[in-house]
């Protein structure tokens, strides 16, 4: 009998609150009250910086501050991204002793089941170690995951639409050679595809790839308990945000 993946869409939310919603299904899952899980979600406009970035260093705080951009720190590492609601994000939590080759394995599986999904839309996407999804040269699709206890997640993004300008200025990087690193869906097939045709083939191709049945569901009343306890607490401080990096938010405030 084929196991299962519990599939989740969280829907649009603000930063802080994925980042939680993130670690609550990670823990969870650690202490064997949950299943493996595909979560789907989409952020407000954002900036995403790494667990183990300092903040003035990841992006330009002064430009967020001044567009009304949220910033919140993941709970994986890897570099800042930004987010907008037209790009999809998605969290995939599995039993690492299940999967050969630790992260790096599991990251390996994740991402070419991404790139499989994304080719069956008609881009031409594949896997780019150590964590990439590219489309003719350029990156489409990144991730990060951590380890806890005996679950692994990895976390990552779609880029369906052309969002570069307010990227690079979000980053604090050249727009030119921005343009040069990052593509979208949208480039790659003359037109954006819906976030449902997305989601859809994402779920099909990494199906396959884990060998699991989808099953279409919620996340339950502890989970969204723990989330809130964690935005709380933790992950929706300022301080939490800033880290070592306290004076940044500061210096940047209007």
């Amino acid at each position: 009998m084929t196991p299962a993946i519990r599939i989740l869409d969280t829907g649009l939310a603000p930063a802080r609150w994925n980042v939680a919603m993130t670690a609550a299904l990670t823990q969870r899952h650690s202490d064997g009250k949950a299943p493996d899980t595909l979560r789907f979600h989409r952020y407000r406009t954002c900036a995403l910086i790494g667990n183990g970035q300092r903040l003035s260093d990841a992006i330009d705080v002064a430009c967020c501050r001044q567009r009304g951009i949220e910033i919140a720190r993941r709970v994986t590492g890897g570099g800042a991204v930004f987010m907008s609601p037209r790009m999809l994000a998605w969290d995939v939590v599995v039993d690492r002793s299940s999967h050969a080759g630790g992260l790096e394995g599991i990251t390996r599986r994740i991402c070419e089941a991404v790139a499989a999904g994304l080719t069956r839309l008609g881009a031409p996407a594949r896997f780019d170690p150590p964590n990439a999804v590219t489309t003719n040269g350029a990156k489409i699709s990144g991730s990060s995951g951590y380890v806890e206890g005996r679950s692994a997640v990895l976390q990552g993004t779609v880029l369906i639409e052309d969002h570069t300008a307010e990227m690079a200025a979000v980053l604090g990087l050249a727009e030119a050679t921005l343009r040069q690193r990052v593509s979208c869906l949208a480039a790659s097939l003359e037109t954006a595809p819906a976030l449902a045709d997305v989601q859809a083939a994402l779920v099909a191709s990494l199906a396959v790839q884990l060998q699991r049945l989808p099953i279409p569901s919620e996340p339950d009343d502890v989970e969204l308990a723990s989330a809130s306890q964690l935005l709380h607490d933790e992950i929706g401080t300022e301080d939490y945000v800033a880290g070592t990096d306290a004076r940044a938010l500061d210096k940047a405030a209007p």
